[in-house]
């Protein structure tokens, strides 16, 4: 699982400024919601974004296109909700935090989660949204190959035997 720091993602990769106004942020958040969107069905990975609310009202969560958006709680702000994520998981280790705030980094690992660094995932979405488009593999038009005896065995004991 993804969990992306929304306004530090923006800030890092978009160049968003601190300074606009609402409405560039609306813009800003649809522009990750739609790739990440997207990014989610290539991949299928589950991708989580979280915002604080940097002196707004408190926005609903919401899903968009199979991404969740997460609003940080009143009181609290996007990394404490992060860490408390991590914290919280049963397997710390499956979740991936998009950021590159350091301190945020370090709370992750220390509670056993993984730290990508903004600029490394962008990348690595675009070259998803690349391998998408043009899948690598030029043999689908081929006829498949015949499973091994492992894969029997398995579909034997899934599905049973014909007698």
């Amino acid at each position: 699982m993804l969990v992306i720091d929304g306004y530090n993602f923006l800030y890092a990769v978009f160049g968003l400024e601190r300074s606009l106004p609402i409405k560039d942020y609306e813009a800003a958040r649809n522009r990750l919601h739609e790739y990440l969107s997207r990014y989610q069905n290539i991949t299928h990975r589950q991708v989580i974004v979280v915002y604080d609310a940097r002196g707004a009202a408190q926005r609903p969560n919401e899903t968009f296109a199979g991404i969740h958006i997460i609003c940080a709680p009143p009181r609290s702000n996007a990394d404490d909700y992060i860490v408390k994520c991590v914290q919280n998981s049963p397997r710390p280790a499956r979740l991936t935090v998009v950021t590159t705030d350091r301190e945020l980094g370090e709370r992750v690992k220390t509670a056993g989660g993984r730290v990508v660094r903004c600029g490394a995932f962008y990348k690595e979405m675009i070259d998803a949204f690349e391998r998408g488009a043009n899948p690598p593999d030029d043999r689908a038009h081929e006829k498949p190959t015949r499973p091994d005896p492992e894969e029997i065995d398995y579909f034997l004991r899934e599905f049973g035997e014909d007698s």
